[in-house]
């Protein structure tokens, strides 16, 4: 279905794409776009402030770490 043959108030359903090198044009805005991210597809919907962006942007490759925190390997036992 493309998104002009989808009800109101509902969402179209997501096009595949490996082409995290592509730029959002004003003809997809309203679109349900799943970008590979390297593991799994990750769904964005185009809207339009993402006008000349790439789809890239927004599908992240990796996962964010935190340092520090308490009880991730951290081995570090005070002196009392």
């Amino acid at each position: 279905k493309s998104k002009k043959d989808v009800p109101l108030g509902e969402k179209p359903e997501p096009v595949r794409t490996h082409m995290r090198n592509m730029i959002i044009l004003p003809e997809m805005i309203g679109s349900v776009v799943a970008v590979f991210n390297g593991k799994d597809f990750i769904k964005v919907e185009i809207k339009p402030e993402m006008v000349g962006m790439y789809l890239a942007e927004f599908s992240i490759t990796y996962k964010p770490i935190r340092h520090g925190r308490q009880g991730m390997g951290n081995k570090f036992v005070p002196l009392r």
